[in-house]
């Protein structure tokens, strides 16, 4: 295996290319970025342990990075271990600071055991001052839900503090990541950061009982991520409950006079539609039940036609209808303008992200290939053949910056064409058994939740 003895020293070259990073990651692939409590970071310098759920791939980790790189710290990510098995991949991963930490599934005995090594090269990075980020769940999934957490952190944790004779005052951060949509370009992200604590008062239990002083970190840990988590769980109804929050959020908000497109907002009202279906649960769980059935088949028949929860109910505008058109004519082309020129890094970057067996993967590969590598390229040569063709800078610079403008315009453009048909779909179907079905179960939905809310 490489050397992974320098991996928390300055790197210039790093501190260049995440530069690069946090302009893509925070201003073009997402459209907003949102950092709440950023107070609550300990300075550069102290010792510090940053977990946080995991459902994202890669875009957690960078979520965390443009968070921390604030402050221009270079922090030092732990990622499971079956992902350094060749040595290029393992030397990429080693210039973007991250070390591996094996499970038992990921290899053989001689992985596991080399666990002890990078656990005391983690605790140094501890000593000199340095930031690690660990996702303690291990995994990734697709939800707003927690997995147990392992131990591998708690490991880290106390090896610091034992080889510094329990002085060195290491410091816990829990966050809690967000988005507004987990797959979708342009969506928006949220991170929250949590109250630092430490975790002292397991010291002599760590003397006495190492393993008992892990499961008690362990539990401590997760119940702070937990308190900043929107957490369902419930898991036999994981999908019917993520629907009602989706469903309910912006009524919610609405009534409350909040607004219902501003991401922190929308995570509170989930957060509290959650809690309320929970205690709902307890004391009504015939009630529930019947929620959670009217929900299923409500998503299920809007799936099976082609519709969106928000045309449901709604009365067209023919004034607003019209406009709609008429933007979407007048706009047409700068459209094609801009999805002739946007083909091939867009075509390259979807034939890489199909690759993604995990779909939950599929916004770490569009970022990547796409944010990171293709456009940029492709603009980069598109720049150079229209200069070179039309012996003018100033025209091949405006070229590439209306080509740059129009790729969000070709994104946007797409998704409004696919609301209008949503909309016309709707209105064919306004008349048929299977509407009037759907607009029975909404009212159901929306009066139990009107109840539960209250």
């Amino acid at each position: 295996m490489i050397s992974f003895d320098k991996i928390d020293q300055y790197d210039w070259l790093y501190d260049l290319y995440m530069n690069y990073l946090c302009v893509a990651h925070n201003y073009i692939y997402y459209r907003h970025f949102y950092i709440l409590n950023k107070e609550n970071i300990p300075p550069k310098g102290q010792p510090t342990i940053v977990i946080a759920n995991h459902q994202n791939g890669l875009m957690d980790a960078l979520a965390i990075l443009h968070t921390m790189f604030q402050d221009r710290r270079q922090p030092v990510f732990i990622a499971r271990g079956d992902i350094f098995k060749k040595d290029g991949v393992a030397r990429i991963l080693r210039f973007l600071k991250i070390m591996p930490t094996f499970r038992s599934r990921d290899g053989n005995r001689d992985d596991i055991r080399s666990n002890l090594a990078l656990y005391n090269r983690a605790a140094k990075v501890l000593k000199s001052g340095g930031t690690l980020v660990i996702f303690p769940e291990a995994t990734h999934q697709h939800g707003h839900y927690m997995n147990t957490f392992k131990k591998g952190f708690c490991r880290i944790a106390f090896s610091a503090e034992e080889i510094n004779d329990f002085k060195l005052g290491v410091q816990v951060l829990p966050l809690n990541i967000h988005y507004s949509n987990y797959f979708n370009f342009r969506s928006d992200l949220m991170v929250t950061v949590g109250e630092p604590f430490t975790f002292d008062e397991f010291f002599e239990l760590y003397k006495e009982s190492p393993n008992e002083a892990y499961l008690a970190l362990n539990e401590k840990a997760r119940a702070r991520v937990k308190e900043l988590t929107p957490d369902i769980d419930i898991p036999e109804y994981l999908n019917e409950i993520e629907d009602l929050t989706q469903m309910m959020s912006r009524p919610y908000l609405k009534r409350k006079g909040l607004r219902p497109n501003f991401l922190p907002n929308q995570k509170d009202a989930a957060m509290t539609i959650i809690a309320n279906l929970k205690q709902f649960q307890t004391e009504d769980p015939e009630a529930f039940t019947q929620l959670m059935d009217n929900t299923h088949e409500y998503h299920r028949l809007l799936h099976e036609n082609g519709l969106t929860h928000w045309v449901i109910n709604r009365k067209p505008s023919i004034a607003r209808l019209t406009l709609r058109i008429l933007g979407l004519v007048l706009l047409f082309p700068l459209f094609l303008f801009g999805l002739i020129n946007n083909y091939i890094p867009r075509r390259l970057t979807k034939m890489f992200t199909d690759k993604a067996k995990d779909p939950m993967l599929t916004s770490s590969f569009q970022y990547v290939t796409g944010t990171v590598f293709t456009f940029p390229v492709f603009y980069l040569i598109l720049f150079a053949v229209v200069w070179i063709i039309s012996h003018k800078f100033w025209i091949a610079l405006l070229y590439i910056l209306l080509t740059f403008a129009t790729a969000f315009l070709v994104h946007y453009y797409r998704i409004w064409c696919h609301r209008l048909m949503t909309f016309f779909r709707a209105m064919h179907l306004r008349k048929t058994e299977v509407y009037q079905k759907l607009c029975q179960l909404n009212r159901q939905i929306a009066s139990t939740m009107e109840r539960i809310l209250h």
